[in-house]
């Protein structure tokens, strides 16, 4: 299939940046609001966001206009029904994402692919409650989804070879990298990378070092970005902490289980950036560099 329209259900961080890149693209891009609100809200956010960079000379008008354009917000899941594509971008709950392919599949055209873009549930798992199995498949996206380049195209247990391509096709064609994955739980990326933040956070435990020594000796030993803690910071510490229990669930080995730190962060609802303090505290806007710390709970 050439896919010509992409649905899109879920209008939080990850589901307005994979729609910004469709329509970036010239895809006509249907965004279905999945969360009760006003349906307004998500789009006046985007348009802030993109009307901030036409001003720092980062786009061009024409550009933002051409996003703009492409885009409809709607709160009705029924305005997906003429998609080639429809990308669920919602709660990670196998449940709730279960109960909404039902609904699709009712509402989608038979020939229509079906996608999850879930970081580490099980798409297979998603794919058994649908009749039309074969184009079914994940999509994983990465946040911000604008800026990378990567997308894990996830073959489940009955996804066909037709539905792969053409969602190969559609990564290149709005100018991201596909990359096969088998379906296992974390795919790729998340399978490697969120061992390495546990660790992290064991280290920590142990006393191997402080959070500003672990992430420095990351950042300028191994030349990667940030340190594991203001990654985790970033992702957000309930999605690691998610992840972790997703891994651990599936593979039962104890070192891919949640720190006793990381749940207790949690559990006193410092989650990262997002709420202005996880392993950093970002409520006095420090410099990337040297953020303030919270004390840890141990």
């Amino acid at each position: 299939m050439n896919i010509q329209s992409v649905g899109i259900i879920g209008s939080g961080t990850m589901g307005l940046g994979i729609a910004q890149v469709c329509a970036q693209a010239g895809v006509p891009t249907v965004v279905v609001k999945a969360t009760p609100g006003d349906v307004e809200k998500p789009l006046l956010k985007l348009k802030g966001s993109l009307d901030k960079a036409v001003e720092r000379g980062k786009m061009e008008a024409t550009l933002r206009d051409t996003i703009l354009n492409n885009l409809t917000l709607t709160d009705q899941e029924s305005a997906v029904a003429d998609c080639d594509l429809v990308l669920e971008s919602i709660v990670e709950d196998m449940d709730i994402k279960k109960a909404l392919f039902q609904r699709l599949e009712d509402i989608c055209r038979p020939e229509a692919i079906l996608a999850t873009n879930t970081s580490a549930l099980s798409v297979t798992a998603m794919m058994a409650v649908c009749k039309h199995r074969g184009r079914f498949a994940g999509l994983h996206f990465f946040n911000p989804a604008p800026v990378m380049s990567l997308v894990e195209v996830i073959h489940a247990f009955e996804t066909s070879d037709d539905t792969l391509r053409s969602l190969n096709a559609f990564c290149k064609q709005i100018g991201k990298s596909p990359v096969s994955v088998q379906d296992t739980t974390g795919f790729i990326v998340n399978r490697l990378l969120t061992p390495y933040m546990l660790n992290a956070i064991r280290m920590l435990e142990r006393g191997t070092g402080t959070i500003d020594t672990i992430d420095q000796a990351m950042m300028t030993g191994a030349g990667v970005p940030m340190g594991p803690f203001a990654l985790a910071d970033y992702i957000g510490l309930d999605v690691v902490m998610a992840m972790s229990q997703n891994i651990f669930d599936d593979v039962r080995e104890s070192h891919h289980a949640p720190p006793h730190t990381l749940v207790r962060l949690v559990q006193l609802g410092y989650l990262g950036r997002k709420t202005g303090k996880g392993f950093f505290d970002y409520s006095v806007k420090p410099p990337i560099s040297n953020p303030q710390l919270i004390h840890p709970v141990i």
